[in-house]
C-alpha cells in the first residue's frame, strides 16, 4: 500500500471507532465487578471441565 491509501484506511477505521455506541454505566459496573467476574470465571472453568472430561470419556 501506499502512504495516502494507508492514512486513508487509518482514517476509514478512525471513523468507525468514534461511531461506536459506548457502554452503559451499568454495563461497566458489570465489567468491573470482581465478584461477578469470579462467577463467570468458575462458571467458564465447569465449562471446560465439562467438555475436557466428555472427551475423557469417550476413549
Amino acid at each position: 500500500m501506499t502512504d495516502a491509501k494507508d492514512k486513508a484506511v487509518v482514517g476509514d477505521i478512525a471513523r468507525q471507532i468514534s461511531s461506536a455506541p459506548l457502554p452503559t454505566e451499568a454495563t461497566l459496573r458489570r465489567r468491573q465487578s470482581l465478584p461477578l467476574q469470579t462467577l463467570r470465571f468458575a462458571a467458564l472453568n465447569a465449562r471446560i471441565m465439562r467438555m475436557v472430561l466428555k472427551g475423557h470419556h469417550g476413549t
